[in-house]
């Protein structure tokens, strides 16, 4: 047969993550990709969204089907959005309810930290 593994090497290499998002009548409506993207949005005071999906290596297309998935999962849109003048260039910002989910992600995403943080604490004294 062949050789014993090195238990001890092994054991240095095994991790775990926490993956989590918020859920509206057992729908997914955010995770880490789509909070980052109403973020961003929120972010750009200008109301950008070509830019705010630039900065999550997205589409304008995609990001713009992410708003209208939380919007059809959820029956309300976490967006406002404006046109621009006669040369075009509307705008979007996140309304109360974008605001609302982007700080309930938040939130809940720093204490999954704290609490990956501890058990990752915990698993290097086993």
């Amino acid at each position: 047969m062949g050789e014993e593994p090195d238990l001890e090497n092994l054991k240095k290499k095994i991790g775990f993550g926490i993956k989590f998002w918020l859920e509206f009548e057992n729908k997914s409506i955010l995770g880490s990709g789509w909070a980052n993207l109403l973020k961003n949005i929120d972010e750009h005071k200008g109301g950008s969204l070509t830019q705010a999906a630039k900065e999550c290596k997205y589409s304008y297309k995609y990001a713009w089907n992410i708003l209208k998935r939380i919007e059809k999962r959820t029956g309300v849109s976490p967006v406002e959005t404006g046109k621009g003048g006669s040369g075009g260039g509307g705008w979007v910002r996140l309304n109360e309810f974008g605001k609302y989910l982007l700080k309930v992600y938040t939130d809940l995403q720093s204490e999954i930290d704290k609490i990956e943080k501890k058990l990752k604490d915990n698993m290097k004294m086993n």
